[in-house]
């Protein structure tokens, strides 16, 4: 419940900074345009397969939408001091984690499943032919896709609580880089794959899954004393 709590004003905060969600909104869409305009360039024909790219642009985005709102609900909240009032209340830090996590991870859902929509329009507009991904592509954008991006939430934020002040200006950037580019490189390959099967599905949410567990693991050794150390 105290969880829930947490994520409700995570979310409702998140919601409220304008010129962090414009700018990955307007990301996104400006992805999913380029992408349902390369699924459909040639006279109004499919000539790039629809879940394969589907099915590694919305992991992707999934994954850039939650590394540009972790850094409000984490980072942010260590600058202004605000941490300090939560852990200082009747909350563990295991409750306050999670429910960051539910908090930025629903929002950088939304924006991501958004994203995708208006790419599926947009292909769909100029297409001849209905265009809409296969039932394993619905459901690892309805499943996997969250999971996936509740896992880069947790690890980015553990991360963010556990370090000090001047390396959380590079952890971000240590954690996201190398794992966008290799979801990117990889994501490419798989997108030309002209069907996904649910050996992709499944192998996908083991990664996110065996991610969660391993921040669910780690954030057992943070203790609030650690944290108040780290915010001078």
């Amino acid at each position: 419940m105290k969880s829930i709590i947490i994520a409700r004003k995570e979310f409702r905060e998140l919601l409220k900074n304008r010129s962090t969600l414009l700018t990955a909104l307007a990301v996104a869409l400006f992805f999913s345009f380029v992408y349902s305009m390369a699924i459909t360039e040639e006279a109004a024909e499919v000539i790039i397969p629809v879940d394969g790219t589907i099915f590694f642009l919305s992991v992707v985005l999934g994954v850039f939408m939650a590394f540009s709102l972790t850094g409000h609900a984490f980072y942010k909240e260590k600058t202004d001091r605000i941490i300090e009032t939560l852990l200082s209340g009747p909350i563990t830090i295991r409750q306050i984690w999670l429910g960051k996590i539910l908090g930025v991870s629903l929002l950088s859902y939304i924006l991501t499943l958004l994203a995708m929509v208006f790419m599926i329009v947009i292909a769909n507009v100029r297409s001849e032919n209905l265009v809409f991904p296969g039932m394993p592509v619905v459901v690892h954008i309805f499943i996997v896709v969250p999971v996936f991006i509740g896992a880069f939430v947790g690890l980015n934020g553990l991360a963010q609580l556990a370090l000090g002040m001047r390396e959380n200006r590079f952890v971000g950037f240590i954690l996201f880089v190398p794992l966008f580019a290799g979801l990117y490189g990889i994501g490419m390959s798989i997108g030309a794959v002209t069907e996904i099967t649910w050996l992709y599905i499944g192998l996908t949410f083991a990664a996110a899954f065996l991610l969660i567990c391993l921040a669910a693991f780690l954030i057992r050794f943070l203790s609030k004393e650690r944290i108040i150390t780290t915010l001078s």
